[in-house]
């Protein structure tokens, strides 16, 4: 039997358009310096690439393996992700600039967490470039806050 790599999604390293973590770093390095007026950091961590957004107190992270799944986390633990196991490079790119859009959207603005739902949890929307885009706690969090915990 060979020796087999698993890949997330069960894709493997050399298809085509996969975008490595590496690759994804890149972008989001490139897409960072038109936000010169936040502090950014960017870094590979956990076979993931990852771009911190900050102004003062408030943060959003970007993250992404490369291809297949980009999320969005927020000072309030606040989040939104993606999973999209068919997207070529092109579209990751394209995704992942939207992602970056969505955390510069919410650390320039001044969306707070809200009530909603009928889990108990709070959302927080952003407008980014004319479209609302709701991020929400971790599902583990809206039962916490369902039965008071």
């Amino acid at each position: 039997m060979g020796e087999r790599r698993f890949e997330w999604g069960g894709l493997s390293a050399d298809r085509a358009d996969y975008v490595t973590a590496a690759e994804a770093l890149a972008m989001l390095e490139v897409l960072a310096i038109a936000h010169t007026d936040l502090d950014v950091v960017t870094e590979l961590r956990d076979g993931a690439a990852r771009a911190r957004f900050a102004r003062g107190g408030r943060w959003a992270a970007v993250s992404t393996p490369g291809s297949r799944w980009f999320s969005v986390e927020t000072d309030t633990g606040h989040r939104t992700q993606l999973v999209d196991t068919t997207s070529s490079k092109d579209e990751s790119a394209r995704l992942l600039a939207v992602y970056v859009d969505i955390a510069e959207a919410y650390v320039r603005g001044d969306a707070v967490p809200a009530r909603s739902g009928v889990l108990g949890g709070t959302s927080v929307t952003v407008d980014v470039n004319g479209r609302s885009v709701v991020l929400t706690p971790p599902f583990g969090r809206r039962v916490r806050a369902l039965f008071g915990r």
